[in-house]
Formats: structure tokens, sequence, C-alpha cells
């Protein structure tokens, strides 16, 4: 199970990174395929050059991973907590939390309605 970063810990990588872009999938999939593949011909100056503009951009990839992982842990929990205390609060209440933190799940809630509407259509039908 992935460790959570502490909230110090992510303000530390966003100190050390300034600013900048995060890396596309390509980008991440790209490094991953360098570090892991033999640099055979590759010079050091071409691979610290290498370092130097591209691994930021996927570090910086990891920060808004994790900062989106940490924001909505925190609202999953003050929902649940919010209900626990005898409050209400309603799916629409979740997503507009998730939304105020810069998480809007609109288009994976419209999904996962489709797929659970084509799941009942599938259990209907056998």
């Amino acid at each position: 199970m992935l460790t959570p970063a502490s909230p110090a810990q992510l303000a530390d990588l966003a100190e050390h990174l300034g600013a900048g872009y995060a890396a596309s999938p390509a980008l991440v999939l790209e490094a991953a395929r360098r570090i892991s593949e033999n640099r055979t011909g590759e010079s050091d100056q071409t691979y610290g050059r290498y370092c130097r503009t591209e691994v930021p951009l996927v570090l910086h990839r990891l920060l808004a991973a994790e900062s989106a992982i940490s924001a909505l842990r925190n609202v999953v929990a003050r929902h649940v907590a919010a209900a626990d205390l005898g409050e209400d609060p309603q799916p629409g209440d979740l997503l507009e939390a998730c939304r105020r933190v810069g998480l809007n799940l609109l288009g994976e809630v419209a999904d996962a309605r489709e797929a659970l509407a084509a799941e009942t259509r599938y259990a209907v039908g056998h």
C-alpha cells in the first residue's frame, strides 16, 4: 500500500521543484524506459542533461498526484466524519467539496453511472 506523503513533505518537494509543468503520461513512460534500460552509447553529459530537463517534469507530476490524493483523502474523511457526528452529508456535498479542492469528479461520476446502468441491463437480461 502506498504511504501518502505528508503535507510537509509535499511542500518541501514543491519548494525544491519551483514553478514548472507536470510531465505527460508519455514522458513518464519514456523516463521509466530510459532509467530501466542500459544506457550503452549515451554519454554521461547527455544523460545528465536529460535528468536536469525531463526528471523535474516527472517529479512535478508526482507532486500533483500526491497532492490530489491528499486532498481527496481529506475530503472523504471529513465527509465520513460528518456522517459519524450525526450530520446527513449527501453525495452532492462530497462532489462539491472535491470540486472546491480542485478535483472535479463529474466525468468519473458520469462514466460510473453508465457502467452501473450497463451492469444492471446485463443482470436483468441474464
